[in-house]
């Protein structure tokens, strides 16, 4: 997937795998979490600048540090969503489980995040 750019009203950008998901209560001390069908992270808040995300299936080559690996239940397609439920974009998976490792150049809040979507083990 082509990066795009995101600048969001809350600081965290969720991935969900059915219409009817149910997202992350909190975060704890993570920067991603998940529950079984969504992928939460927190990213930079907007005042700090825009995020740049981008949807691979392969590990990233630069060195990028790992937020967090989730493995979420999806109908099929994965919607990279904010909190209010607004749509960035999507891709279309296998329906059932993929296995999403989250990436980041900042692990407090990152600026570039790259999401791994994989088919899960």
């Amino acid at each position: 997937m082509t990066p795009i750019v995101v600048e969001l009203p809350s600081p965290v950008l969720l991935l969900v795998g059915r219409e009817d998901f149910d997202p992350p209560r909190s975060f704890g001390d993570a920067t991603c979490v998940a529950t079984a069908d969504c992928v939460a992270t927190g990213i930079r808040p907007r005042a700090a600048g825009p995020t740049t995300v981008t949807l691979v299936a392969d590990r990233p080559a630069r060195g990028l540090v790992e937020l967090g690996s989730h493995v979420i239940e999806t109908e099929g397609m994965l919607s990279l969503r904010d909190v209010y439920s607004r749509e960035y974009a999507n891709i279309g998976v296998e329906p059932g489980h993929v296995a999403v490792t989250a990436w980041g150049d900042d692990p407090a809040g990152p600026g570039e995040l790259v999401l791994q979507v994989q088919p899960a083990p």
